[in-house]
This record gives C-alpha cells, structure tokens and sequence, in this order.
C-alpha cells in the first residue's frame, strides 16, 4: 500500500447539525483517493452523529470511524495522529466547510517555504441564526478578539498558530503529541512548543474555510469559559507570562465585580465611580456597533454588542475561576 500524501484527523463529538457537510467538503478535496486518508474521531456522540456518520460510509466509504471512549478533543487528537502514516497530518474540524482546493493548498505552500512547519488559514466564522451572525462578527473584530492574528480573516504571514492546521508528521516526533490534560486550549499548549523549538506557522487567506460559530448565548458562553479556564492551566504549565488580550478580560471582569460590590458601600456622588467601568464599556461597544447597525441593521447589531461581551466576560470569569482551580495545576 502506497504511504498517502496526506492524513486527516477531524474530532468530533455531537456535530449533527454540520458533520455530513463538513466531511463531505473533506471528502470532496482534489486530491487523489490513493494520496488521502481520513480519521473520523467520535466521541461517542449521543445527538445523531454516529447515525449520520455510519450512513456515509454506507454510502461512500471514504474514511475511518474512531472511536474516542474519553470523549476528549486532545485524545482524539492524538488517537487520530498515532493512525496516521501521510507526509502531512491535517487537524480539522466537524464544523468547517473546506474549500476543495484547501489540502492542495496547504500542502503546496509546505512544500515551498521549507521554513515552516505548519500552515492553514485564518477564521472566516459565519452563524446561521440572528446570533450566531452577530457572533461570527464579534469573532473577527479587534474588540473582540484582540490582536489574534489567525482571528482576521484577511491575513496573510507568520502567526502563533493557525485554524484548521496541516503539519509536517515529523513535528509530531520532535514535539510531542496534544496534552491531554488540557479539554480545551490543547492546540495552543501545543503552538508554544512549537514556538520553544524554533518552529514557525505560517497562515494565508488563500486557503479559505467557514467556520460555524456557536449560535446559542449559552453554547458560546460555555466555550469561552473553558477558553480562559484552560488558559491557566497552559500559563502555569510553561510559567509564561500572561498576554495583553488575555489580561483585559481579565481585568474587566473585575472590574465588573468592583463596582457591583462597591455600589453597595458608595452613596450621593461618589455612586458614580461605581458605575465607571461598564459605563465606558458599553459607550465603546455602542461606538463600534453603529457601523454593524447600518450594514446589518438593528438586531444584528444588538445582538454584536450581546455576543463582544460574552466573549469578554466568559473568557475573564473562565480564568478567574481557573487561577483558584486545582484542575489546572496539571502535574506532568
């Protein structure tokens, strides 16, 4: 049997409502059959899933179902990594439409700049729902993401990591695999060995992928707090100092709780310095909405300023709550 020329790892774990177009956009790469392989990791999905899955391989039989008894997208990182036996590993996930040329892309770029280990695409994040709309536009603002690089969907050069990533499979045997202690924040656990060693990523709009965002307050909520929860864990790990993006939600969130509380204690004027912080707050988030208001119109824009401050306050809680936690104090 001939070695493929690419491998293709994509956790998944309750993605009916995207897998079959997902995967299919995966199945549908141009590449050759004989120079692709596919790995399925499920993580004993309960919601149709599985169902959808086994039906696709009925009907093409283009890939193979893992099974992940964890559940854990680290494990099944690396139950799909340890499988593979291409020249490249490609990370992808259940909830991305690919371009059909992304693989070939990806690849080439590899193969020319042999100065990089790993490439992909930044995010173009797009929701279905009123919501999930506005949040796909609050994941690709500064405001709302910071100077994440990989986060603008019109960069192009080096980055600290890319979305949806395609390695060289040697990184792995210098590097490591995925700490599976981290539920979340594994792949940025992993970049920063990367970055240890010398090694660069490198992202190009080029490639281009939709990424389905969370269409819930409460799904979106519950990604992002165990986005800064984890956070911690990786910051105690390395002992790497905390990043200006990371710190301000930080820093708002408690500033947030200081005015709650002192609002109880401050009386006549002096109430006002209570009400400093989420006063400045929401006057910048009403500013940057009103170009979303015109554009997009009034709910939209509503619900901008709803899903930039669950990033924000999620994300700060989330590593508040990790700073006192035990489980992030990962022994290894």
């Amino acid at each position: 049997m001939p070695i493929p020329l690419v491998s293709v790892v994509v956790p998944c774990y309750n993605e009916a409502r995207t897998i079959r177009d997902s995967l299919l956009s995966i199945l549908n790469q141009n590449i050759r059959k004989a120079e692709i392989e596919i790995f399925v990791i499920d993580g004993m999905s309960s919601d149709g899933t599985r169902y959808t899955l086994e039906n696709m391989k009925r009907e093409i039989d283009g890939f193979t179902i893992i099974d992940n008894l964890s559940g854990k997208t680290p494990v099944a990182r690396n139950l799909g990594v340890k499988e593979a036996i291409g020249k490249y590993i490609a990370i992808l996930d259940a909830h991305t439409i690919y371009q059909t040329d992304y693989l070939s892309n990806c690849i080439s770029l590899l193969e020319e700049k042999k100065d990089i280990v790993c490439t992909g695409c930044p995010y173009i994040s797009i929701g279905e729902s009123s919501f999930g709309k506005a949040t796909a536009l609050a994941m690709s603002h500064p405001f709302g993401i910071g100077n994440a690089r990989h986060r603008y969907p019109d960069y192009e050069g080096y980055a600290e990591g890319a979305a949806f990533p395609v390695y060289r499979r040697e990184v792995f045997d210098e590097v490591g695999m995925f700490d599976e202690n981290l539920i979340r924040n594994q792949d940025d656990e992993f970049n920063f060995r990367l970055k240890q060693k010398g090694m660069k990523v490198y992202i190009t709009p080029k490639n281009s992928c939709l990424y389905h965002v969370r269409e819930t307050p409460v799904k979106l909520f519950k990604q992002y707090f165990e986005y800064g929860f984890w956070r911690v864990a990786v910051i105690l790990k390395h002992k790497i100092p905390i990043s200006l993006r990371q710190v301000i939600p930080v820093l708002f969130v408690t500033g947030l709780l200081f005015s709650i509380i002192s609002a109880f204690f401050l009386h006549g004027n002096n109430l006002f310095f209570s009400v400093i912080i989420p006063l400045v707050y929401f006057i910048s988030l009403l500013v940057i909405s009103i170009p979303i208001f015109f554009k997009n119109g009034f709910r939209i824009a509503l619900f901008f300023i709803c899903s930039i401050s669950i990033l924000h306050i999620s994300y700060g809680t989330g590593f508040l709550v990790g700073v006192f936690s035990k489980k992030t104090r990962i022994k290894h």
